[in-house]
């Protein structure tokens, strides 16, 4: 083929450049040739350009912004769910003694004497069991926590409330690390309160479910140490 000026087409993708005598040509792309874009993300290398890095903290922050309103729905429906029935035993296998009958929250259980029953007053649907008779009384306080409770932490402002008239402030002694069956720690305290009113409690936590168990119960030490023997996660 031939140009107007009847010499050979030059092919595709040469162009003139000077040479040693002012003339020559060279096998360069032409300056009017696209270059791909892969190629000049390569010569650019891996350094964020500021527009970049703005773009991945807006990122970051919208993820925060979505993530945590979730983690926080997640820990309320877990409280809702474990007491969503605060009158069924776990469904763990309880060793009742004779005279004793199961009773639980859903997630822990325990027996108490035949003679005591639920306590309506004491008792309600977010968390709380009152179950009591004529030789004493078990409080239950239900809750969820992601981590196992540490020794000494305080008491829950219910146990106030638990077997009272009115709400009366109490005093905690120090912890004892006890063995409860299907949980990952429990500690045992003695509850005093001015006028000589003694009680136990358990600050037990279950790991599948993240429920932590206070319990109480005001009896005589046979019947306190036997209920507190059967309970179990």
């Amino acid at each position: 083929m031939t140009d107007p000026a009847g010499y050979p087409a030059e092919p595709a993708g040469y162009l003139e450049s000077p040479g040693a005598n002012g003339g020559g040509r060279t096998n360069g792309p032409r300056p009017d040739e696209a270059q791909p874009a892969a190629a000049i993300e390569r010569r650019r290398g891996v350094e964020l350009t500021p527009a970049e890095r703005a773009q991945r903290k807006h990122n970051r922050r919208l993820l925060l912004t979505i993530a945590i309103p979730a983690v926080v729905l997640g820990v309320a429906a877990l409280i809702a769910s474990i007491v969503a029935d605060a009158s069924t035993p776990s469904p763990h296998a309880l060793l009742v003694p004779a005279g004793y009958h199961a009773v639980g929250d859903g997630v822990f259980s325990y027996a108490v004497p035949d003679g005591w029953s639920k306590n309506d007053a004491y008792s309600d649907d977010a968390g709380d069991l009152e179950t009591s008779g004529a030789t004493g009384w078990v409080g239950d306080h239900l809750t969820a926590r992601p981590t196992p409770p540490a020794p000494g932490e305080a008491a829950p402002q219910v146990f106030e409330s638990f077997g009272q008239d009115r709400p009366t402030p109490f005093a905690i002694g120090n912890p004892v690390k006890i063995q409860v069956p299907r949980t990952t720690i429990a500690y045992r305290y003695d509850i005093t309160r001015p006028g000589g009113f003694t009680a136990t409690a358990v600050d037990a936590w279950e790991p599948s479910s993240g429920a932590e168990l206070w319990l109480i119960v005001q009896a005589d030490p046979q019947t306190t140490d036997r209920v507190i023997s059967t309970l179990n996660g």
